[in-house]
């Protein structure tokens, strides 16, 4: 997945390029009509984008359903409501990544905890 720098929350600290495994059946993102994918982009609402490897938009396998402008996840006006179709919760430990013993993983966490953190710091701050 490709992390868009937006007002969302939840994404704040992530690094542009994350791994959040897949495991929805036939989940896509599709909108009723241009003008509402006009007005997410315009607002700054696309929150993260399937991609390769390099962040690059490469369309199949990235984009397993097809889903519209490869676009995996988006977020409200405010920032702090956030929908997602891949699973941050499944590489929650760095141990849950498929290539968790290769000698470039030095993380103790995988991607998908800052989420969970991001949501953490987001509650104690404001609430």
């Amino acid at each position: 997945m490709r992390a868009e720098r937006t007002r969302c929350i939840w994404t704040k600290s992530l690094p542009e390029v994350v791994y959040f495994p897949v495991a929805h059946g036939e989940g896509k993102f599709v909108v009723k009509d241009r003008t509402c994918l006009a007005r997410l982009k315009k607002n700054g609402q696309i929150v993260m984008r399937y991609c390769g490897r390099d962040g690059r938009r490469t369309g199949y396998p990235a984009n397993p359903n097809g889903s519209l402008d490869d676009i995996a996840g988006i977020c409200d006006e405010t920032g702090r409501i956030f929908g997602l179709m891949p699973h941050p919760e499944r590489h929650a430990y760095y141990q849950q990544h498929p290539r968790w013993t290769s000698p470039d993983n030095k993380r103790r966490a995988g991607d998908g905890m800052a989420i969970f953190k991001n949501g953490v710091e987001y509650i104690q701050k404001h609430f």
